[in-house]
């Protein structure tokens, strides 16, 4: 050892006792604990303001300070909401288009996804990356193309010019590709050796293994289009065929809004997202999803 060098002192730190660990441990999910309540409240207390405004007059709805609860609960502005536009007939075309778009997007997508995860056949990475790149183009970008097509073959205000571009999804196709691939093969082996075909082993093997992510798939779909406003708002003028976003935004002029009335419509809106999740809910925590995975 020269001169210059010192010697290096090895301190070692004496184990945490159990109660130490224990205490740091519930400091741990105590800040966890907090940390979701604040996010829960970010997401939950927007919706509850807009619930109890849905019940309030337009006087209580711009009071400074705000109040939370109305001085006298009523539906009146669910009333005038009926009389004010079709609720009830822009509800409904919103609900069908919805379920329709969703059902196909699963319908065009599964098969693709799969044949992308298993099958090899020419210029598959060149079909693929196409699907990967239509996630990349804004959507914004195909508006005046698919708008000037839809035109030209005499598709402008109809429910074909509404539902067929968003028939097929990159995002969907991409979703169950990422599932399909992780099943292991020995699962459709056996339909295989047996003498089924691909098209077998994608009925009784992948598609009920992928229940939880046609579900996933199935949702976020639905909720796009639901809540679809620019497309709608382009290709549609009738307005028997008007959707529930659009309709909305009539509730509004130039210059003045009926806030309450407007929650009012917000509030009926949001109820097929509700039940919507709650009915795929149980796809998605179910257990058996995951049993393709297991030995």
């Amino acid at each position: 050892m020269t001169k210059s060098e010192t010697p290096r002192l090895h301190v070692s730190r004496p184990p945490l006792s159990d109660a130490a660990l224990r205490v740091r441990a519930r400091g741990s999910q105590a800040a966890l604990v907090a940390l979701l309540t604040l996010g829960a409240a970010a997401i939950l207390l927007p919706f509850a303001w807009m619930i109890l405004t849905s019940f309030k007059t337009p006087a209580e709805a711009y009071t400074w300070p705000p109040v939370w609860f109305p001085a006298q609960w009523s539906l009146e502005n669910f009333r005038l909401l009926f009389e004010a536009i079709p609720f009830a007939k822009m509800f409904f075309n919103s609900l069908w288009t919805s379920v329709v778009i969703a059902s196909l997007n699963i319908l065009t997508a599964a098969p693709a996804a799969y044949a992308f995860a298993r099958l090899r056949f020419p210029g598959q990475n060149l079909w693929f990356g196409s699907h990967l790149l239509s996630l990349l183009i804004p959507w914004q970008v195909t508006i005046i193309p698919v708008f000037l097509l839809i035109r030209a073959l005499g598709w402008y205000d109809s429910y074909t010019a509404l539902i067929l571009p968003s028939v097929a999804s990159g995002f969907t196709v991409f979703l169950l590709f990422q599932f399909f691939r992780s099943l292991p093969r020995s699962l459709e082996e056996s339909v295989l050796i047996d003498g089924g075909s691909w098209f077998t082993a994608l009925i009784h093997i992948a598609l009920p293994s992928a229940r939880g992510a046609i579900a996933a798939a199935w949702i976020f779909s639905f909720l796009g289009n639901w809540q679809s406003f620019i497309w709608p708002l382009i290709v549609l003028q009738s307005s028997d065929k008007m959707l529930l976003p659009v309709g909305l935004l009539s509730l509004q002029n130039q210059f003045s809004v009926n806030v309450p009335q407007l929650m009012a419509g917000a509030t009926l809106s949001t109820l097929p997202t509700v039940i919507a999740y709650m009915f795929v809910q149980r796809y998605l925590t179910d257990a058996a999803i995951t049993s393709g995975l297991k030995g």
